[in-house]
């Protein structure tokens, strides 16, 4: 456990002070609050499917594709292209350790920067009380709902990087290959959205497909109900899985890197 917290406030260190985590989550802020207006304009001028602060995290998310590469693309593919991963498995430390870690680090760096976007509609409510009470911040389950949507996906979408990064010496190709995965996660989402994942209609191959994306890419469908304080099981199990599938993935890589 000590080698653990070892690694993750070094990886820590190593993402406050590198200048690319701060130029890509400058930009990401950025968009994010351009965006954030154009959810506030669509909500208040037509019927928009979700509050405001639900499609604020329907933007961290779908935007996640351009920052968590940068995260977590340094993780394991800068370590051995230094040569330096063979040393740190030489000392006391197990390849679990090693990788929940890194991985860890890039999850909370990615949390933090997700509390800053949350500054957004915060600051909104403090300086606008009468228009932030109508656009639902003062909602708490819709708060509570948001912050727990976006930590399981942040999770899975955090390991697919370290994934990325454990395979491949070359930073740029782990960073290419976790925002190819992402993107393809979150198309299958976006094509999956609002569809039922039933397996009683099931007569082929085709409908057997179909419920499949229904049932494991209905996150963003989820999100209705976590905007109003109803936490889903089901989608929070799909993440875990995926999250524990990839962390375990990398993991296998390490260690057969150390033999």
């Amino acid at each position: 456990m000590r080698e653990y917290w070892v690694i993750l406030r070094a990886e820590l260190f190593g993402l406050f002070i590198s200048p690319a985590t701060y130029v890509a989550s400058f930009y990401f802020l950025s968009l994010l609050a351009i965006g954030f207006r154009f959810f506030i304009e669509s909500f208040t001028a037509t019927d928009w499917i979700l509050p405001p602060l639900s499609s604020l995290v329907v933007g961290l998310v779908f935007g996640s594709p351009g920052l968590i590469p940068f995260l977590t693309m340094r993780s394991f593919a800068e370590e051995r292209r230094l040569g330096t991963l063979e040393t740190l498995m030489s000392a006391p430390v197990g390849s679990i350790s090693l990788v929940l870690g890194k991985w860890s680090a890039s999850y909370l760096f990615f949390l933090i920067i997700c509390g800053f976007a949350f500054c957004f509609p915060a600051l909104l409510h403090f300086l606008f009380p009468t228009q932030g009470e109508t656009l639902g911040f003062t909602q708490y389950e819709q708060w509570i709902g948001a912050w727990t949507f976006l930590m399981i996906f942040g999770a899975s979408f955090t390991s697919v990087g370290i994934f990325a990064s454990s395979i491949t010496k070359n930073q740029m190709v782990a960073g290419m290959l976790s925002f190819t995965l992402l993107t393809l996660y979150l198309s299958i989402m976006a094509f999956s959205f609002g569809e039922s994942s039933s397996l009683n209609s099931i007569d082929n191959f085709s409908d057997f497909w179909n419920a499949c994306l229904g049932s494991f890419g209905h996150g963003l469908h989820k999100l209705q109900h976590f905007s109003v304080g109803l936490i889903d099981v089901g989608t929070i199990f799909h993440q875990l899985i995926l999250s524990f599938l990839f962390l375990s993935l990398a993991t296998l890589q390490v260690e057969r890197l150390n033999h």
